[in-house]
């Protein structure tokens, strides 16, 4: 019986073959005449036809078609995908289209937005029904959970028919509580401690008051899962700073605890042998010394093998070849381990030396290409120097003329590189406008057009008035950096001042040329300045006292002014690193009846510090003296108190007295301030400022015994239309008629 139907399933399968051939062989023998879509509604015919591969006027082919039918079902479109072939040749894909989405909701979401997660939607309303978009959908909305410290939110979704064969979606969103780290283990250190490697890390428990945590040395205690890797590098980045060059860490592990949220971080370790370097070695030094190389080195020999400064050292290694034109400097250390001691040998395979073949200048729309030049340390033809690049780019940063500045190089051929400069401009002009009030001058409106790169020359212009009842000034401003492309600028300023003070009335209008010679690199500028002044004081007081009274009437003043500058800060707008030097000696008396001697030197320094931090101190001394029998005009002398020097006093009132109580100014002068500026939230460029000022002005002589200062706190935010700051001062010994607290604000360049 078994052989029976055995011999029958044989003879079933054979006729199955025999008939499976014949109707391919009719197939191979039928040439395609057309080919037909069928079953298309809102997707296009013309997809189709890109991903089918069999062709009219040629033959059917079986296997061809088979693929057609896969690949037009993995398009993702359709439920359903058959190809029939009638007698006459016509190919028909028949397609059957899965549903549209017609709208998609949202509910439970109550910490994020429907607008906000309508951003993370990969599926569109009024397109074909996709599964993996919704479920690339359902993963980015738990992301922006997550990223709120919600990682127990749940998501899901239901899809439901509607007419015209069409869906709509909601998605169900059960939102957890925020999750923190409860605790970060460190698992098999024995000889570094655990609080010494947490600190390292980006992942924390949560530190410090909320409403603070903002604040770089305070923690919110969410878990950052992108800075977990990191992390881990960072805890073997301290053992390799310690010699432990063997060490292991695992994977990290996070675990969430269902009910309490609570998060759990284990990061597993094994530390390994302790390595000494015992000694350091080079291979092809030329053109550098083993000496030179080793001065520049932080590694030691005979103590711990620090990989961590190794890495540094052969960076500097490389930048020194680099700076020697050799660009593809290759250094590699080869490290041997003998019974815990560890020997360096240093490989430099310094190659050809490099040239510059062409500098392309990209993204300058505004910007003359030749304003970019002008900055570049390097010049078609010159030798490849890694420190000029560097010193190119923070030229062109200091301009302040873009948003971004990167400087790349291309290698053409053994000996020669292309350098490409791709910057990305920003505006450079400003319109302000404002309006203020204060007791005296009443309602006051200010308003100023500047420029910076005008019709992107690198030109400064600037025109500005600012109007009250009790003064006007109008002013226009134009610099040049670049006289015939060359290191010299030239300036000219004109301006007309009006001014109603308690005790006087005065007019103001002159010019001021400028011309200076820049040299060491840009850093130290040397110039001169020439003013012509005139001045027109008409007294409103019965008691003006000596000094006011010497004022009184039409003056002219004409004046030079040599000035030095040595300035290495990183920036005009917001330093953060650098030193700024300035030695100005003004003499009065070129014609005009005003006669007097004016010096000031100052000086400033910033310097960045840990956990985002930034130092800044300054200090300033001047010294002023009339000629002759003239005395030093009034608005010459010095007037301490404001939002640029003491900032516990109101602007001006920390001067000398004559004895009918007139400010009058001193003609010597101490000033000094230190600060520490600290990020509140950096993606807006928002700052904080603590500071402490000291100084005093004085007549005839310097007294630093009495010495007035304050302390105080302070916001500044460089914002979209310029710098502003609001600071408080509080005067450590306030006098009787001296505010103990005073508030400035300013809209302008930082001091």
């Amino acid at each position: 019986m078994k052989r029976i139907i055995s011999l029958i399933l044989l003879i079933s399968v054979l006729a199955i073959m025999f008939v499976t051939v014949l109707s391919y062989a009719g197939f191979a023998s039928t040439t395609i005449t057309s080919i037909n879509i069928q079953g298309t509604i809102r997707t296009d015919k013309a997809t189709i036809l890109s991903v089918i591969h069999s062709k009219t006027s040629k033959p059917f082919n079986l296997k061809t078609v088979d693929n057609d039918i896969k690949n037009i079902y993995n398009l993702g479109f359709y439920k359903n995908v058959e190809a029939l072939l009638d007698e006459d040749g016509t190919l028909t894909y028949r397609v059957n289209e899965k549903p549209s989405v017609r709208f998609i909701t949202f509910k439970g979401n109550d910490e994020i937005s429907d607008k906000k997660l309508t951003k993370a939607l990969k599926i569109k309303p009024y397109r074909i029904l996709n599964k993996d978009l919704i479920n690339q959908t359902v993963n980015q909305m738990l992301g922006m959970y997550a990223s709120k410290g919600m990682y127990l939110t749940r998501i899901d979704y239901k899809i439901k028919p509607v007419e015209k064969n069409r869906v709509d979606i909601e998605f169900d969103i059960k939102e957890s509580k925020e999750t923190f780290i409860r605790d970060v283990n460190i698992i098999g250190n024995k000889h570094v401690d655990a609080d010494d490697l947490k600190d390292k890390l980006t992942n924390h428990r949560k530190k410090g008051p909320y409403i603070l945590t903002w604040l770089p040395w305070f923690y919110t205690g969410k878990l950052k899962i992108n800075s977990l890797e990191s992390d881990s590098q960072k805890i073997r980045d301290v053992y390799l700073s310690k010699g432990y060059l063997d060490v292991f860490l695992h994977d990290p592990i996070v675990t969430v605890e269902p009910d309490s949220g609570d998060i759990h971080i284990d990061f597993s370790l094994k530390e390994g042998s302790q390595y000494i370097l015992k000694s350091i070695k080079f291979e092809n030094t030329k053109p550098f010394t083993n000496k030179e190389l080793l001065e520049k080195m932080k590694l030691a020999k005979n103590k711990p093998f620090n990989i961590v400064a190794l890495r540094k050292d052969i960076e500097a290694i490389t930048d020194m070849y680099a700076d020697k034109g050799y660009a593809f400097c290759d250094v590699y250390p080869d490290i041997k381990k003998d019974n815990k001691f560890a020997y360096l040998t240093i490989n430099i395979n310094k190659g050809p030396k490099v040239y510059i073949n062409r500098i392309e200048i990209v993204g300058n729309s505004k910007t003359r290409d030749d304003v970019i030049r002008r900055e570049l340390k390097l010049k078609e033809g010159d030798l490849y120097s890694i420190s000029k690049i560097n010193r190119s780019k923070f030229k062109l940063n200091k301009l302040d003329f873009f948003d971004n500045i990167k400087i790349t190089t291309k290698r053409v051929s053994n000996n020669t590189v292309d350098m490409k400069v791709i910057v990305k401009e920003k505006p450079t002009g400003m319109l302000t406008f404002g309006v203020g009030y204060s007791s005296y001058d009443k309602v006051g409106v200010k308003g100023s057009v500047s420029e910076r790169n005008l019709f992107g020359t690198g030109i400064y212009g600037k025109i500005s008035a600012d109007l009250s009842s009790k003064s006007s000034l109008f002013d226009i401003n134009f610099v040049d950096d670049w006289i015939y492309n060359r290191p010299i600028s030239a300036g000219v300023e004109i301006f007309h001042q009006e001014y109603e003070n308690y005790d006087y009335t005065q007019k103001t209008s002159g010019f001021i040329l400028t011309l200076a010679r820049r040299f060491w690199d840009d850093d130290l500028s040397v110039g001169v300045k020439y003013s012509l002044t005139f001045d027109n004081i008409e007294l409103d007081t019965d008691d003006p006292g000596y000094y006011l009274k010497q004022q009184e009437g039409e003056h002219t003043e004409s004046s030079i002014e040599p000035f030095v500058t040595y300035d290495t800060l990183n920036s005009s707008i917001f330093p953060t690193s650098g030193v700024r030097i300035t030695q100005t000696f003004r003499y009065a008396g070129l014609g005009g009846d005003r006669k007097y001697i004016k010096s000031v030197l100052s000086g400033e320094y910033f310097r960045k510090l840990p956990l985002d931090l930034i130092g800044h101190v300054k200090a300033e001394i001047g010294y002023a003296k009339g000629l002759g029998n003239h005395v030093v005009p009034i608005n010459r002398r010095f007037f301490l108190g404001g939002i640029d020097s003491l900032r516990g006093f109101k602007t001006g009132k920390l001067s000398p007295r004559d004895e009918e109580g007139n400010y009058i100014g001193g003609d010597r002068e101490f000033q000094a301030a230190a600060e520490l500026i600290f990020p509140l939230i950096t993606e807006l460029k928002l700052y904080g400022v603590g500071f402490y000022d000291i100084g005093n002005c004085w007549l005839d002589s310097y007294d630093f015994s009495d010495l007035r200062s304050d302390v105080g706190l302070g916001i500044r935010w460089i914002s979209p239309l310029g710098p502003i700051r609001i600071e408080a001062g509080q005067n450590l010994d306030p006098r009787d008629d001296e505010n103990s607290f005073v508030v400035q604000f300013s809209l302008g360049a930082l001091f």
